[in-house]
């Protein structure tokens, strides 16, 4: 490959560690005494170090570097985890989020006032606290005391290697060999042999793990057999740990000779060595000692960890550009569109085999759109991720106490929806954390908790998805919002008046709204609101919006699972076909010409207790028809942020599943109404209305 695309990957999987490491330090900040976090960061940031390292980003692994540095001392409790500390780290992790971004300008950055405080750090260790002196050890790792021989690289006698009976009873219970394993050692030690249990220890600057660890592993089966890797081996290919292993050996040759080939490989700091089970110890299968209780528990947990294994096989993966899904899309909606024309040419032709043949297109056909949909839907957690740490700052920054909350993660959404939802999301969380919440004492002057609460929750509905931004601070008042919007001269005080509650909390979405007095780095700009609708409109979705006044707002987002196919309402109004997004139609009624009123020169009628605004399709779209005095009228009720509309139109041809083809020119990219067009079975071409832009 050429450098260009070793960049982009390199990009790709750096910004997934600086994820990784965010997510990380937010849980460290919340849990100073959780060392898993520290172990998580360590890994990241040491497979990141490694990367930069490789590629000559020096900076990078420079800076990733004295991170590590920090983290180790802080694992070895050299030095007390702080407020401070953490603050430097999120500031590091910002740095190198600006790093990996300009790849190509590294220069850029100034980061020497920034090593310099990890410097400072580093050169004032305080004493950690006694609930942080001990790690707590992680699954792949069994945390032993030292060993005598730890500090120093000169073999020694097979005495001084540890060997208690304590620790060796411990050391076999945290190993949980297989009875099949325990059958091997059984048979080894019978041919003269003893297992040895083998903790090794990488140093920690040490950038080619799997390689080490793969030297460590053919070392010991020159002299011996390998029985077991904690973690296993594929795992220390892919360097899933972190800079220490255990192996459980056979062999007839000294510990001491063992401790010396292992520590004589380059990068390994010190081997610890016990010994599990000697030539003339024999297993105990004593049925007294052993109950069937345990034995089953332990054929049970086997089973589990195969099935873990095969599951970690299975799940198998590959980056794919997400150009080409998209090109895969196209040439998938090429196929249904010459599936259509197939079924509309069979219609005239008598045939079962024909028929047959079609029936089998069209499930194949329908598979096939399914798994290339499916291909392109990932879990809104890669947004939903980036704002942990963004609430964070903004609580710093803003003097409040938040409790930010995510649900449903798990929930997919296709890629290009999911791509162009990051910017409203930001804008509606920035405007509970300003606009919402209040500070922790007017909170308490109110009775609530001196922590708010920010509630981001994704859920499906049908075919679309539900995601909703909620606060619990003080509400919007449709009297205050009413007198904004007079005050900004967007409306005259008369037309204010008139607007329901409803109608007052949809003030928000219109260009320069406000109600802030003061501009700050939040908000109070005026723009944002308005940002957020006309972005989700534009996805084919809508936004609504919830008040109660003291008891916090809710923005709710609909949104389509996907748009690159979508299931529409054909209809015909001047002699042109148009397809209405089925997710924007309530229902389709007959009405009579006669039942129309006008108010204030609207067209309206009442249909089932509701005041309905008719718009003639025809003259919306300024076509050309002649007049004509139908009695009966066929009306598409469509719904726009909560109102109901009701279109004119001359014939309803039903539903069909459409794709979308974008107006890429620039002349039609501006013309309102129109969400894109669709190429028909006949192979005429049909416009999408855009029920927000059109009404």
């Amino acid at each position: 490959m050429e450098m260009s695309e070793y960049k982009e990957i390199f990009k790709v999987e750096s910004e997934e560690h600086l994820q990784q490491l965010n997510e990380s330090l937010l849980g460290l900040e919340q849990n100073p005494n959780e060392m898993e976090y520290i172990n998580n960061m360590f890994r990241s940031a040491h497979t990141l170090k490694g990367m930069a390292a490789t590629m000559g980003f020096n900076t990078i692994a420079e800076l990733t570097h004295e991170m590590e540095n920090i983290m180790d001392m802080i694992r070895k409790s050299q030095i007390t985890l702080t407020e401070k500390i953490i603050e430097i780290q999120f500031e590091c992790l910002d740095t190198l989020e600006v790093l990996v971004e300009n790849i190509d300008n590294p220069d850029s950055v100034d980061v020497s006032t920034l090593q310099s405080k990890l410097h400072n750090v580093i050169a004032s260790p305080t004493t950690a606290p006694a609930a942080m002196a001990k790690p707590t050890p992680t699954a792949a790792v069994i945390d032993l005391p030292p060993s005598p021989q730890a500090t120093n690289k000169a073999p020694v006698a097979a005495t001084n290697v540890i060997e208690t009976v304590a620790h060796t009873e411990v050391i076999k219970q945290e190993i949980d060999l297989s009875p099949e394993e325990l059958a091997e050692v059984q048979h080894i030690r019978e041919n003269g042999q003893e297992v040895l249990f083998i903790k090794v220890f990488l140093d920690q600057s040490c950038v080619l793990k799997a390689a080490r660890s793969s030297m460590v592993l053919m070392a010991l089966e020159k002299v011996g057999k390998v029985i077991k890797t904690k973690p296993s081996q594929k795992e220390l290919e892919e360097e899933k740990f972190d800079f220490s292993f255990i192996v459980i050996a056979a062999t007839s040759e000294g510990m001491a000779s063992i401790q010396q080939k292992v520590e004589n490989i380059s990068e390994v700091t010190k081997a610890e060595i016990n010994l599990l089970f000697s030539r003339d110890e024999t297993i105990d299968n004593n049925p007294a000692e052993h109950s069937d209780e345990k034995i089953l528990d332990a054929a049970n947990k086997n089973t589990i960890q195969q099935k873990k294994n095969e599951s970690v096989k299975t799940g198998q993966s590959i980056r794919v550009n997400i150009e080409r899904l998209d090109n895969l899309m196209n040439l998938v909606g090429e196929l249904i569109i010459n599936k259509i024309r197939l079924n509309q040419l069979a219609t005239g032709i008598k045939s079962k085999d024909l028929e047959e043949a079609l029936g089998t297109l069209d499930r194949l056909t329908n598979e096939i759109q399914t798994e290339v949909m499916e291909s392109r839907m990932v879990p809104i957690d890669q947004i939903f991720s980036r704002f942990p740490r963004m609430i964070r700052d903004l609580a710093k920054s803003e003097g409040k106490q938040i409790n930010l909350v995510i649900e449903g993660k798990e929930i997919e959404l296709d890629r290009t929806v999911l791509d162009e939802i990051g910017d409203p999301l930001v804008h509606l969380l920035r405007n509970a954390v300003d606009h919402g919440l209040e500070s922790p004492d007017d909170r308490a002057r109110a009775g609530k908790s001196p922590e708010g609460l920010v509630r981001l929750a994704a859920s499906r509905q049908r075919n679309t998805v539900l995601i909703e931004v909620q606060d619990d601070g003080k509400g919007m008042d449709p009297g205050k919002l009413r007198e904004a919007v007079v005050r900004k001269n967007l409306m005259s005080k008369e037309e204010a008046a008139k607007l329901s509650d409803e109608e007052a909390l949809n003030l928000i979405f219109l260009p320069g709204f406000s109600t802030n007095t003061v501009i700050t780095d939040v908000s109070g700009r005026g723009v944002g609101m308005d940002v957020v609708k006309t972005k989700i409109e534009s996805l084919g979705g809508n936004v609504s919006v919830k008040s109660i006044v003291g008891e916090g707002s809710t923005v709710t987002l609909q949104l389509p699972l996907t748009i690159a196919i979508i299931q529409s309402l054909m209809i015909k109004t001047a002699g042109e076909t148009y397809a209405i997004p089925l997710n924007n139609v309530v229902r389709d009624v007959g009405i009579k010409a006669k039942d129309i009123k006008t108010i204030e020169g609207q067209e309206v009628i009442l249909l089932r207790g509701e005041v309905l605004p008719l718009l003639r399709l025809d003259s919306l779209l300024d076509c050309h028809v002649e007049e004509n005095n139908k009695e009966n009228l066929i009306v598409v009720v469509v719904e726009k942020m909560g109102n109901h509309f009701g279109f004119v139109v001359d014939e309803l041809l039903g539903q069909q599943e459409v794709i979308i083809k974008s107006l890429d020119s620039k002349m039609l990219r501006s013309v309102k109404g129109f969400a894109g067009a669709t190429i028909l079975g006949d192979g005429t071409v049909c416009l999408i209305l855009d029920i927000g832009t059109l009404v």
